[in-house]
């Protein structure tokens, strides 16, 4: 039979998984996906996804390509598979593609976002979806530093000493640091801050290096001088301050029209 491209746009909850990059042991997004698709086409079909998520980080719109010999039409695959799935990955949105489309080397955006909870005590609706900061934070310091990284830089100094590429330059379009009040009626209630983050690509552990950075900005404890100072710096020893994943979401990746 012919083979196939089939796209999937999907959401998940990263909290229940270790990644989204099958493990051998512990429970993945592309382990739960997988599984459903060789229910349905009745064959492997491995998954090629626009980016790896870490343990704990979430996607808002996650893309991949498999390809199949199965003659269900493409469009198809968002209820088939949302069947099967786990309540905490949904499909979105399926089609088949031309050949030449490739999930992965075809990106040429993405964007993350990571939300902080700004107030004095925990919420414990949100624990697995933002990060917890007690202290107020300084905004404008913030979007001050995060003036610095805009544009084309090295970024050696804000990835993990694991990321092995061939080149740790990448192009950052946009910084955005918005603030929500969050429902002041409810005693103890603060503020969450989104920090938007829109570039080419991103490195490993990039985003929540970053965002680290601007957090010590926002308590006082860094410049954002010396936040320029580092990136200027490129040293893989430089001190890195790397939150936690459960803030992370992966919320958009485009593609060549």
């Amino acid at each position: 039979m012919q083979e196939r491209k089939i796209k999937l746009v999907f959401s998940y909850r990263g909290t229940a998984y270790h990644g989204f990059q099958r493990q051998r042991v512990l429970p993945s997004v592309q382990e739960e996906m997988e599984k459903v698709l060789k229910r349905l086409v009745g064959h492997e079909a491995p998954l090629a996804v626009s980016g790896r998520t870490d343990a704990g980080v979430h996607a808002r719109y996650q893309t991949a390509h498999f390809i199949t010999t199965s003659n269900i039409p493409g469009e198809r695959f968002v209820q088939a598979m949302n069947t099967f799935l786990p309540e905490d990955i949904v499909v979105l949105e399926s089609k088949e593609m031309p050949f030449d489309f490739h999930a992965r080397y075809d990106v040429v955006e993405k964007t993350y976002r990571y939300r902080i909870l700004n107030q004095r005590q925990a919420d414990p609706f949100l624990l697995d979806r933002a990060y917890w900061v007690r202290v107020p934070l300084q905004i404008e310091q913030m979007r001050a530093a995060a003036e610095h990284f805009i544009g084309t830089h090295d970024f050696t100094s804000f990835c993990s000493v694991r990321t092995h590429v061939d080149s740790k330059v990448r192009t950052i379009y946009e910084i955005r640091i918005d603030v929500e009040e969050r429902e002041p009626y409810v005693k103890g209630q603060g503020q969450d801050i989104w920090l938007t983050f829109r570039g080419s690509g991103f490195l490993y552990n990039m985003v929540r290096m970053l965002t680290g950075a601007l957090l010590e900005v926002g308590k006082g404890r860094w410049t954002p001088e010396y936040v320029k100072e580092m990136l200027a710096s490129k040293s893989p020893s430089v001190r890195k301050v790397n939150v936690p994943p459960q803030g992370l979401y992966l919320w958009d990746v485009k593609y060549k029209e």
